[in-house]
């Protein structure tokens, strides 16, 4: 496996932008918009639910200039940013999951993907109303992270 070197962009919290990096994705279906951990120096799906993680979210592929629903390939470096409270995100709703309204608490789905969640375990805050309930394909959602 090639290779690449971490990049790691700082930028101060006033910008209103992530850090933003990259890593080697460990598996194969990270989207943009869903949540990922760093694991073993590469990048996977998030996939502890309901868990107060870190608020990784996959990034287009700035590389292919990828848009919003292009899908990483394993071993394709990964675009990802760490969201602290405030920012918004563009984050993705499982298919068939749950409603969500305006101002629920969000989480992990254990899958990449994200669901309504208790205030206790939220990592943000929907800043709309989304029902996927019936939904046959993932969504997107705004998300304020918690």
């Amino acid at each position: 496996m090639a290779q690449v070197a971490q990049v790691i962009s700082l930028v101060t919290a006033s910008t209103g932008q992530p850090i933003k990096s990259e890593r080697l994705a460990g598996v194969a279906g990270i989207t943009p918009g869903m949540l990922v951990v760093e694991l073993l120096g590469e990048v996977v799906l998030n996939t502890t639910a309901n868990a107060l993680s870190p608020k990784l979210v996959a990034q287009t592929n700035l590389a292919n200039a990828g848009d919003i629903d292009q899908v990483y390939a394993d071993g394709e470096t990964v675009s990802y940013g760490a969201y602290h409270s405030g920012q918004e995100v563009n984050a993705i709703l499982a298919a068939g999951a749950a409603a969500i309204a305006d101002g629920a608490p969000v989480t992990s789905a254990g899958d990449g993907t994200w669901k309504v969640g208790l205030a206790a375990n939220a990592i943000g805050y929907a800043t709309e109303a989304v029902d996927n309930s019936g939904g046959g394909s993932a969504v997107r959602i705004s998300i304020r992270i918690a």
